[in-house]
């Protein structure tokens, strides 16, 4: 079980790999305001309901919206939800951004980004290394932006 905030959640809808999520663990929480963040565009929103719906992602929100308020100075909405979240639960946090990390790692939270999934993904077999080399391909298609030395990382 993990926590994501919005971004890897756009980004994989953009280049229609969500399904790598699945690959990494069980169950995904999000917050309202990430919800309403994806759900914005409505081919996202299409992809994330048919995820909710089948159970994998689940909405949930922090119960002290006070550590949320606090945040929100610092972080947008879905930043600061999801750290607020990630904190009352005690689980990892999947964040790119980062001032979004930064801050989470602040406050003691656990985080990964898309490419520590894609790395981990690769070392355990679970994804071949001409199946990374597509899904960065295609992240690197959008505004997603993996250098060459993150690359060889990844595949070392």
């Amino acid at each position: 079980m993990i926590i994501s905030d919005t971004t890897i959640i756009i980004t994989l809808i953009n280049i229609d790999r969500l399904n790598i999520l699945q690959l990494f663990t069980n169950k995904i929480y999000i917050t309202q305001e990430v919800y309403e963040e994806v759900a914005c565009r409505v081919y996202a929103k299409v992809i994330l309901d048919e995820y909710i719906k089948n159970q994998f992602i689940e909405k949930r929100d922090a119960t002290n919206r006070q550590i949320y308020n606090e945040f929100r100075y610092i972080l947008d909405d879905g930043e600061a939800s999801s750290i607020a979240l990630a904190m009352e639960m005690n689980l990892p946090l999947i964040i790119d951004e980062k001032k979004g990390r930064r801050f989470a790692q602040r406050q003691g939270v656990e985080i990964i980004g898309l490419i520590g999934i894609l790395r981990f993904l690769y070392i355990e077999g679970t994804l071949s290394k001409e199946e990374v080399e597509e899904i960065i391909k295609r992240l690197n298609s959008t505004n997603f932006r993996i250098s060459s030395s993150l690359i060889d990382m990844i595949l070392a």
